[in-house]
């Protein structure tokens, strides 16, 4: 896999070691119709195949111009030619379509960069391609992504020795994200049915070791699973926020049909909105500070009482790169949950820079959400 930068003499140098180490080359990007768009130039110069104009394409993006009633620029002429001997990928997405060369024993794919017109050109037209070029019985790929909260890599990792270790049909990759770790289970089978059956075995092995700790899986982030229990259990929440400046709402909202659990939030990064706010204690600012689990339980409970929702969370924290101290060093965030019966705090000392710190909050809230609902749910099972 190799990354290169639009000039003509570096690209050119790279797809010809592509050329020399491989019989299938996929170029992504440099498809477009500007003067710095030079993959299609170049394969064609390599190879030493003349660039000609495919009229069909040359159609349709005119087609593309004129339904949306605009002058279509001369320059975009440029992307309906294409190297003698190609194929057209059409791109029902965009203007750049892509293209399928096979020259001398070698196949190159020509794909535009834009992943919501590459992938769906891929899917369509490049995977029945390369699975028709296949010999005998093609292998299925099957996959899936767990994600994990709370518990760091190498714990992670201890936890699955054994499953590490011993020789099974699936394998497992971890992958370590900004605020949360991925572990990826694939298997490779003759036909998908027995790939996704064998992904499914090491799952429930994963899930077994790990419990709770695994709150979602592929496309879902903790916002999904949250709103998800919120729903189905008829549960409203709400949101005060110092640190993370809106980001816990944001993430909720950015759901559709949020808004039949989730009823609004606070953000109260000054001292003063806290108590104008939310309520809290001028006395305990001033005793315990911002940072504390005190304004984080008043913060949350304001919350939760000024919305009337079935429960609130509030986080405050130092999110850096300033401001911190020995005792109250950057990194340092308080988590309240408010909830009818109760209200608790959690601590965490986070590391890395603003955005992470950050980033870490958000899932650290909705986790101490997750949590509550899942005991929530259990304990009213039958009821």
């Amino acid at each position: 896999h190799t990354t290169v930068g639009d000039n003509l003499e570096r690209m050119e140098e790279v797809f010809r070691q592509a050329v020399k180490r491989a019989d299938l080359i996929i170029t992504t990007g440099g498809t477009g119709p500007t003067l710095d768009d030079l993959t299609k130039t170049t394969v064609a110069k390599v190879l030493g195949l003349e660039l000609v104009l495919h009229e069909e394409s040359a159609e349709q993006v005119k087609s593309f111009f004129h339904k949306r009633g605009r002058q279509m620029p001369e320059s975009n002429l440029k992307q309906a030619y294409f190297p003698r001997e190609s194929r057209v990928i059409p791109n029902h997405l965009g203007t750049a379509p892509g293209v399928i060369i096979e020259h001398s024993g070698k196949i190159v794919i020509i794909l535009p960069g834009p992943p919501f017109e590459m992938k769906p050109m891929f899917e369509e037209t490049v995977e029945p391609y390369l699975r028709d070029k296949s010999d005998g019985q093609p292998e299925v790929i099957s996959a899936k992504v767990l994600k994990v909260f709370g518990i760091g890599e190498s714990t992670v990792e201890e936890a699955l020795a054994d499953v590490l270790t011993e020789r099974h049909k699936a394998t497992l990759a971890l992958l370590a994200k900004q605020a949360e770790l991925h572990i990826r289970i694939s298997a490779t089978a003759a036909n998908k049915t027995e790939a996704d059956q064998a992904v499914l075995e090491m799952e429930k092995q994963v899930r077994g070791k790990l419990g709770d700790k695994v709150f979602a899986a592929d496309d879902q982030d903790m916002a999904d699973i949250v709103g998800g229990l919120l729903a189905k259990l008829g549960l409203t929440m709400a949101t005060a926020e110092s640190c993370t400046g809106g980001l816990i709402g944001g993430a909720l909202t950015a759901i559709p049909g949020s808004s039949s659990y989730y009823l609004g939030g606070f953000i109260t990064y000054s001292n003063g909105l806290k108590v104008k706010l939310l309520g809290v204690n001028e006395q305990t600012l001033a005793d315990f500070g911002a940072v504390s689990p005190e304004t984080a339980r008043e913060m949350a409970a304001g919350a939760r009482k000024n919305t009337a929702a079935n429960l609130a969370v509030s986080v405050t924290g130092i999110a850096g790169p300033g401001g911190g101290s020995e005792t109250k060093p950057v990194g340092l965030v308080y988590v309240g949950l408010a909830v009818p019966d109760s209200i608790s705090t959690e601590k965490y000392n986070f590391w890395g820079d603003r955005q992470a710190i950050r980033a870490l909050t958000v899932n650290a809230a909705l986790d101490l959400v997750r949590r509550y609902l899942i005991q929530y749910e259990s304990a009213n099972q039958g009821k």
